[in-house]
């Protein structure tokens, strides 16, 4: 498990030495654009596979936040890191072959994620990451769909719909609604 924590930052450093270095080549040619946004939404995750007070299988909706950054490599074109926070503790079923229960105690989610801006207001999002809590740790794909309104001179209303699924875990999705603003 320690060497996939280990892959994952090296890609991490990888992408991010990519970006800055790529940043720099443009910022030479083009000073007028702004190409950094950070986001903060508000949201709810929703989880299938809870287990809820009698140890019954349920639907549960938490509380969550997201913060996120974004670096834009063109118009139509972004890589960032998006962090989602889910502020509540729960437990839920696993899809091993024991199915067993485990407990997840403010899990926090960050990915790598590459969104294509497909039309005006739209953007698909497509990611990998990890989620860690005290517990145990699962790696994740994130896909999703966002939506941004600018409504003034570099800040945009945000709202985007994500699906995070775990391996051998289980899955869950949010929706959350927020501020952007672009550096």
């Amino acid at each position: 498990m320690m060497k996939f924590y280990t892959n994952f930052l090296l890609i991490t450093l990888f992408l991010f030495s990519i970006v800055s270095n790529a940043q720099s080549e443009q910022e030479s040619s083009e000073l007028k654009e702004r190409h950094h946004s950070l986001q903060f939404l508000l949201g709810h995750t929703q989880i299938q596979e809870a287990i809820n007070e009698d140890g019954k299988r349920a639907w549960l909706s938490v509380p969550s936040f997201e913060l996120n950054y974004n670096f834009e490599i063109n118009e139509k074109w972004a890589i960032g890191l998006h962090t989602d926070i889910v502020i509540e503790d729960f437990s839920v079923e696993t899809f091993s072959e024991d199915n067993k229960v485990i407990e997840r105690s403010s899990p926090i989610a960050p990915a790598i994620v590459t969104s294509f801006k497909f039309c005006n207001h739209f953007s698909a999002l497509l990611g990998l990451g990890g989620e860690f809590s005290k517990e145990e740790n699962f790696m994740l794909i994130r896909i999703g769909i966002e939506y941004g309104y600018e409504f003034h001179k570099n800040w945009e209303l945000v709202s985007n719909l994500t699906n995070d699924s775990k391996f051998n875990a289980y899955n869950s999705f949010s929706f959350g609604i927020g501020i952007a603003r672009k550096l």
